[in-house]
């Protein structure tokens, strides 16, 4: 039988690349890279490449499973759908709706996050509504929101061969986004753009650095703050012109004289030339593009790096023109799509608010019911839900693609708190992850070719995802699944639905005249092109590359925010006992947990245990050779892995990937989340990952052969 090619979109980052998916006999044989997509020209990554595998696993999940006696057994739908709606229904009238929590990852298609949404928020009642987007993009749409009036990123992906400075600031993108990375290497190439890299460690990004800003972790808020003052003492902003499409510059000018060079060296690590130096390449950049990830993300102070970040483009016009402004890249594939759905526990559909009166009044009168059922508090974050589940206040979590057992942090604590759970639902394609051993329930799902629906990419741009094989065995479609539950419930009128394109035809109804709207897209204008940039209100309309071009925002003076904040150093404190602060990050085989990556076997080769990284400085002075077991211990738990000495790292400073739990079989206590800490961000509520006071101790010596 010949092969058949079919348009796909890919189910990793959020970068949104075209692929190409061939299809032999029913099953996906060949992924490529879609020549001509405007994001990745027939590029593509490791991960998207060698996915096929992973349809066939032997792990697959595809019958549905209850735990009665501590044991997981098969049972037929009927059953877990009815055990599920029963014990919700239960739970809810005994303790109110907010005794229940949902918690997703961000590769749920849109229509099933909208669907989930509309169940816990209208149906039930609560917004205890969470998304794996807590973790990875909170604090980039906070900053957005915070300083523009709202979270819609405004540039795109063609900006880059637009630029000719490129700030990268803990993002090492070689490896978390290697198709962007190679964009932004040609261009360099090409056009002589210049590279400046801000991150603790010589990644594999800052090799291509004109400017490397190797700084101490956590001080990318002090950075930016001399950085700034640099641009305004050296003349390189037009205060007039600056103040009158953004507020907020006196008071900014006044924090700053807090950050002279000399200041910001001492606070950082870096020597005043080499910031010098990066704040005269900046003022003097024409068109300076930002990128941004997990290292400001994973922060306690996350927020106030991305608006300090904000700031250093607002001063230098660097804002709402081709090549200039922030480009954020969303760690998953539809993490734009499930905040723009209002998959969070603050959020409502079409980019609303719990808070605000006027969105709650809106949304209520879309979905046909009483304001007062939608409650004007948010609901809490995915690490308060489980605080909720330690003090009884939740009980019962339906958790769905994804695996928090192994991807929040302070591991331990995380498990104790779900198996505290009345009823844990857990919802996936493979069994075991370290979330699944835990549930009363497992529900199999279908996954990417096997459903159809759409994502949005970090550029804003929507694509259709179709089912191109069937699920294994009596797997189903989530959508499928929550409106099952949903109608099992007794919300039967409320979700009528009998295909994800009548979930898709209602939710873009509720994003009129909002930036993200999607009016004028069909599935079958998606069927026949590339995705258009939103928003597109109309069928004739050709997408939005760009936002803001006219410099007015969406912020009660139509004024951008300029946000004088200051540094605050990490809440995990060094000190005599814990003198070594831990990094985690990924690997660019892997990706989060390893739940579908350790399962395609050219993937885990590349990388099939975890390790730790030392200085080879901290490792002489504490006996530590090369391969020698060591302990990395927190004030939350410890791991035990080989040691690697490497001099990409600074003095005091370790590094783990994070993607090693147990439930593949590579053994206990490698799981860098047994260590990190559960503080988090006070206004995006994500947690600090990237800075864990540690010790480090020698636990074996690796024997000479």
């Amino acid at each position: 039988m010949k092969m058949q090619w079919h348009k796909s979109t890919c189910p990793y980052c959020g970068l949104g690349c075209g692929l190409m998916v061939g299809v032999k006999q029913g099953m996906v044989a060949e992924v490529r890279g879609m020549k001509g997509h405007p994001t990745n020209n027939g590029d593509a990554c490791s991960l998207p490449i060698n996915y096929p595998p992973i349809f066939t696993d032997k792990d697959r999940l595809t019958q549905p499973m209850i735990r009665r006696n501590g044991e997981l057994t098969n049972v037929t739908w009927e059953k877990a759908i009815s055990h599920v709606a029963s014990g919700f229904n239960r739970i809810i009238e005994k303790h109110g709706p907010d005794a229940v929590a949902f918690y997703g990852g961000a590769i749920n298609l849109t229509e099933e996050y909208y669907l989930m949404n509309k169940l816990m928020k209208a149906a039930i009642g609560t917004n205890n509504m969470e998304c794996s987007t807590r973790i990875c993009m909170a604090s980039s749409a906070m900053g957005f929101v915070s300083t523009l009036g709202a979270d819609a990123p405004p540039t795109c992906y063609d900006d880059i061969e637009e630029a000719d400075l490129f700030f990268i600031a803990g993002n090492n993108m070689a490896v978390s986004v290697p198709v962007i990375f190679r964009r932004i290497r040609a261009a360099k190439k090409k056009d002589n753009a210049k590279v400046i890299v801000v991150d603790p460690c010589k990644t594999e990004t800052a090799s291509i650095a004109d400017i490397h800003l190797q700084i101490m972790p956590g001080t990318d808020v002090a950075l930016n703050n001399t950085l700034a003052h640099i641009l305004l003492k050296e003349g390189f902003v037009n205060e007039d012109r600056v103040e009158h499409f953004a507020s907020g510059l006196i008071d900014l000018k006044e924090l700053l004289a807090e950050y002279p060079p000399s200041r910001g060296a001492e606070i950082t690590g870096c020597t005043e030339e080499k910031i010098i130096e990066a704040a005269r390449a900046i003022g003097e950049a024409k068109a300076m593009l930002t990128f941004w990830f997990q290292g400001y993300n994973h922060s306690s102070q996350a927020v106030f790096k991305n608006n300090t970040l904000h700031n250093l483009s607002l001063l230098t016009e660097n804002f709402c023109r081709p090549g200039a402004g922030p480009l954020s890249i969303t760690g998953e594939a539809n993490a734009m799509g499930n905040r723009w759905v209002g998959a969070l526990s603050h959020l409502l559909p079409g980019m609303r608010f719990v808070a605000n009166s006027k969105h709650r009044q809106e949304v209520a009168d879309f979905w046909n019911i009483p304001v007062e059922k939608i409650q004007p508090l948010p609901g809490r974050s995915i690490l308060d839900i489980v605080k909720g589940l330690y003090s009884g206040d939740v009980r019962a979590l339906w958790v769905m693609t994804t695996n928090p057992a192994a991807s929040l942090p302070h591991t331990q604590w995380i498990k104790e708190g779900l198996a505290k759970a009345e009823l844990l639902v857990v919802q996936d394609i493979f069994h075991p992850t370290e979330t699944t051993l835990l549930g009363d329930v497992i529900l199999p799902a279908a996954q990417w070719c096997e459903k159809t629906g759409t994502f949005i990419s970090a550029e804003r741009r929507i694509e259709l995802v179709e089912a191109l094989i069937d699920p294994p065995g009596e797997a189903k479609p989530d959508y499928e699944i929550i409106w099952l539950v949903a109608r099992a419930m007794g919300f039967e009128k409320e979700f009528p639905y009998n295909s994800p394109e009548e979930v898709f035809e209602e939710f873009k109804r509720i994003t009129r005249n909002r930036i993200c709207d999607m009016n004028g897209v069909t599935y079958e204008r998606l069927r026949g092109q590339v995705g258009p940039q939103l928003p597109c209100p109309e069928a004739d309309h050709p997408g939005t590359p760009r936002l803001f071009t006219d410099w007015r925002f969406p912020r009660p003076d139509g004024r951008a925010a300029i946000l004088a904040r200051n540094y605050i150093e990490p809440a995990d404190k060094i000190d005599a006992e814990y003198p070594f602060n831990l990094i985690t990050g990924r690997l660019s085989g892997h990706f989060n947990t390893r739940t579908r990556t350790g399962r395609a076997p050219k993937l885990n080769a590349t990388a099939p245990d975890c390790y730790v990284e030392i200085h080879p400085e901290d490792g002489a002075r504490l006996g530590i050779a090369e391969g020698d077991e060591v302990e990395v211990e927190s004030r939350r738990g410890r791991v035990c892995l080989p040691a690697r000495l490497t001099d990409r790292l600074l003095n005091g400073t370790i590094y783990i990937p994070w993607h090693y739990g147990p439930a593949l079989g590579i053994g206990e206590g490698k799981l860098a989340n047994l260590v990190t800490n559960s503080v988090y961000d006070i206004h995006s509520k994500q947690p600090e990952y990237k800075f864990s006071a540690v010790k480090v101790i020698v636990a074996s010596k690796k024997r000479k052969t």
